[in-house]
């Protein structure tokens, strides 16, 4: 699985949630073959998950919907926060109802090498904004970040970068002062900016923490900007920035 990013000073701690032995062995495998995972625990329906996501500390939850007794969306509703989750069920008519959920990826059973890594990269990708908040903040602010302009390289303080919005194969990086497009993307650039500044709010926005103004649970302010928070991204937001 050389294709996903590492994290190595975090560990995603996994559950794994299905009735069938073969699926729990299959998703098994793949976290076990994959360094940035880490298996705690496997469960045959929605109490027994329930009691271990009470108990234990959860990042990523791989949720087969059709359980015994307690099924998957009555489970994730009786929770009163929600870890990353990751559907797998052979039912695709579910697919929608998902995103009501702080999901990071649907998958068809039966699950692929390929869409499992899919799956994987999304969640670290978007944990990734959530990771290192050890860091320091003044350290983190004068962190130099350089833009390729298509030749030459800016370089810019990234506590002077107020936003970032993807423009096709290229990003608009807004400073305190101008704009700057640069021949990246913002799966490229959330990657190198200081994780304990940066959030991925949309597949096409970061925003830096220090110029947040108002904020709801589907939109930002960055100074006069209004930007949108992707559904998919709701969750992780609304509990960095402690969002009621």
């Amino acid at each position: 699985m050389n294709d996903i990013q590492e994290y190595p000073d975090r560990k995603l701690r996994c559950l794994v949630v299905d009735d069938e032995q073969p699926a729990q062995w299959v998703l098994s495998n793949f976290i076990a073959e994959t360094q940035s995972l880490e298996l705690i625990a496997c469960a045959y329906d929605g109490i027994e998950a329930s009691k271990i996501l009470q108990e234990r500390g959860i990042d990523l939850l791989f949720l087969d919907i059709n359980l015994p007794g307690m099924d998957g969306i009555e489970m994730l509703n009786s929770l009163e926060k929600q870890p990353m989750i990751i559907f797998t069920t052979a039912f695709s008519s579910y697919a929608f109802n998902s995103f009501n959920y702080n999901v990071v990826d649907y998958l068809v059973k039966p699950i692929s090498r390929d869409l499992f890594e899919r799956a994987v990269k999304r969640a670290l990708e978007r944990v990734g904004s959530a990771i290192g908040f050890h860091e320091d903040a003044d350290a983190a602010k004068a962190k130099i970040i350089e833009v390729n302009t298509g030749g030459d390289f800016e370089r810019i303080e990234a506590g002077n970068i107020m936003y970032i919005q993807s423009y096709g194969n290229y990003v608009k990086v807004f400073t305190t002062s101008k704009m700057i497009l640069g021949t990246s993307t913002t799966h490229k650039m959330v990657n190198v900016l200081p994780k304990s500044q940066f959030i991925r709010i949309h597949k096409s926005y970061i925003v830096n923490k220090d110029y947040i103004g108002r904020y709801s649970k589907s939109a930002i302010m960055v100074g006069k900007e209004k930007l949108p928070i992707g559904i998919s991204y709701r969750q992780l937001v609304i509990n960095w920035l402690g969002a009621p």
